[in-house]
């Protein structure tokens, strides 16, 4: 009977469904049958459960629905049939958990699972109305404990509950399985609610995605990626700075687009998409196939050449399974399972939400500008609300809606379809012509935006640290043009050739840099002063920083602080990226007198505990 089981163990049961032929293995059916049966496939001989699975095979392939924590949804629901998009079968359980996720939970509902293998549900989890988090994690401490007793009692005595969470590993688990399983105790928070507010915001933007994508000659299924991303959000902003619809990282998005305190085009849907569309391009390129160009949308490029070249295999599902990196976390493993998920429901979203409706795209004049020009001469000629305005130009920041800078020339402004008063020029021809006014932040009406409250702290905070800043950001020991800088968090080769106005490689020649080489933080840097004064040089440096702290703190805040000691093996990038999530020009702020590249064991730490401002963009923990 051993050699029986060993061997139906490792057999395949081809199963055909409508549009195609896929391969179950038998792990998948065991994950089926204890979903099905429960606590009862558990006490039967294992040659019967065996028996169980082969007769569910038969069913399946005649279209069975399973249970799935208290809600219902078929194992072989039909995904999009594009050739070009890999849809491995050994997937399909990552991607009917994260179906499950957008369509079956709200933000305020959630499910505590395996991190490594999302067949494994524990709970599904009903927040509190003040949506505290205690309840979560009451209840992966008690899964932690109750499995530590299975460990600690060898599986014998088990209370009822002890029994229950055993019943849903596979049977004759491990004593590793179970420990690690220790491990991997995960919330997911739900995202129907959040789903489907990015499938109405999806159709203002739907039609200008699908003719840039058509344009640049891609697929049309890469139109649903900003409902991972972003939830089509225009505003969204992560801790690590990736922005918009896309959540360009500013380094993608310096390649393509105009990112500085005036603009982002990141948060402009209409300019970003094509930036979008040639990254994912140059990606699929170096890579060979869509879902790994996909990944590498979330992985990098460089990160999935290292897992195909470790593996030795372009299969997107090996490389999900079995790829190790510390970079490589749960995100980017289930990046391309998100995605497939993600189409699915949206391309199909009148079979899961029947009553959804997609708003007409946004209809507008365009209007070029050809020299600098502030928002509130710009407004005469035209009859709109500042609402409207924002609507259709999302990127342009604070301090062109608030008339402290000037709408930059060379860029263009979108206004509602036949809002012009006059026949009037917009922008003089003129080029030694400037419009200024003189009214400042505060004049203009209905101004709506995220970064208000950011810009008034940074305000604020700038006029009592004008020293500070000025030591900090400016040029020392400057001499005939010539001075150093110690290079700051955030900071790049690249970003300082821009506000000296120079190429990059003068700045590693005057450095003795390598050709590719990049500054390190705390690096002192030789610059000299050729094509722009010091005074415009601190400001564009100084322009940098601030427009990265008022976007987080847009999206963010500090809530709280937490003591914590450096363990062994841990650094900068491990503790902002892996454990704690949090900047690392933020935990510096917070750190002033510990040198955070040189970060050791035993060093003490004061780590900010981030609060997001908008229940919109939380989505796990």
């Amino acid at each position: 009977m051993r050699k029986l089981d060993r061997f139906l163990q490792g057999f395949k049961v081809p199963i055909a469904v409508s549009l195609g032929l896929v391969e179950l293995r038998l792990k998948y059916l065991e994950f089926i049958t204890k979903l099905i049966f429960g606590q009862v496939s558990a006490v039967l001989p294992y040659h019967v459960q065996w028996c169980v699975r082969f007769f569910l095979c038969l069913m399946i392939s005649g279209g069975v629905f399973f249970s799935f924590p208290g809600q219902s949804f078929s194992v072989l629901a039909q995904p999009i049939r594009d050739p070009r998009l890999p849809y491995p079968a050994e997937l399909r359980f990552k991607v009917e958990f994260w179906k499950a996720v957008y369509t079956k939970y709200t933000t305020k509902q959630g499910l505590i699972h395996d991190s490594e293998d999302l067949s494994l549900i524990y709970d599904a989890v009903e927040l509190p109305k003040n949506g505290d988090f205690y309840s979560v994690d009451y209840m992966r401490n008690r899964i932690r404990e109750s499995l530590f007793n299975i460990l600690r009692k060898r599986g014998d005595n088990l209370t009822v509950e002890e029994r229950a969470l055993l019943a849903k590993f596979p049977r004759g688990a491990s004593r590793s399985r179970l420990l690690q399983a220790t491990e991997n105790i995960r919330f997911q928070l739900g995202q129907t609610d959040r789903f489907q507010e990015g499938l109405k915001r999806s159709g203002y933007y739907l039609k200008h995605i699908e003719g840039i994508l058509k344009q640049e000659g891609l697929p049309d299924f890469l139109k649903y990626l900003p409902h991972v991303e972003s939830s089509f959000q225009e505003y969204a902003i992560s801790k690590f700075g990736a922005a918009g619809l896309w959540q360009l990282m500013p380094a993608t998005g310096k390649q393509y687009l105009r990112i500085d305190y005036t603009i982002d085009q990141r948060l402009d849907p209409w300019v970003a998409t094509r930036a979008a569309a040639k990254h994912l391009k140059g990606d699929y390129k170096v890579l060979g196939n869509w879902a790994l160009a996909l990944t590498a949308y979330n992985h990098g490029a460089y990160g999935m050449q290292r897992a195909m070249k470790s593996l030795g295999t372009s299969d997107i599902a090996e490389i999900a399974f079995r790829y190790s990196s510390p970079s490589f976390g749960f995100a980017s493993r289930n990046f391309y399972a998100q995605f497939l998920a993600a189409s699915e429901v949206a391309s199909n979203y009148q079979k899961y939400f029947p009553t959804m409706k997609l708003p007409e795209p946004l209809m507008f004049d365009v209007v070029d500008i050809s020299e600098p020009i502030y928002l509130q001469e710009f407004i005469k000629q035209y009859k709109f609300s500042m609402e409207e305005f924002q609507r259709l130009n999302p990127g342009l920041r604070l301090p062109v809606i608030t008339n402290q800078r000037p709408i930059p020339k060379g860029i263009s402004i979108r206004v509602p379809l036949n809002s012009k008063r006059n026949n009037m020029m917009i922008a003089s021809a003129e080029p030694r012509q400037k419009i200024r006014v003189e009214s400042k932040a505060g004049l203009l009406p209905q101004i709506r935006s995220p970064l208000l409250p950011a810009v008034k702290r940074e305000k604020e905070k700038e006029a009592n640290e004008t020293l500070d800043v000025a030591v900090k950001y400016g040029i020392q020991d400057l001499v005939d043009g010539k001075g150093w800088i110690n290079v700051e968090m955030n900071e790049t080769v690249s970003q300082i050739a821009d506000w000296l106005q120079v190429e990059v490689d003068e700045i590693r020649g005057w450095n003795g840099m390598a050709p590719e080489g990049q500054a390190r933080l705390g690096q002192k840097i030789l610059v000299k002063l050729s094509k722009t004064t010091a005074q415009d040089f601190v400001s564009a440096r100084l322009d940098h920083h601030r427009k990265i702290r008022e976007d987080f703190f847009s999206q963010y805040a500090v809530a709280d602080l937490m003591d914590y000691e450096v363990k062994p093996g841990e650094n900068l990038w491990s503790l902002c990226y892996q454990k704690f999530e949090v900047p690392p020009w933020l935990l510096a702020e917070y750190n002033p007198k510990i040198s955070l590249n040189a970060i050791s064991k035993g060093i003490k730490l004061k780590i900010p505990v981030l609060k997001e401002k908008s229940a919109d963009l939380i989505s796990s923990r």
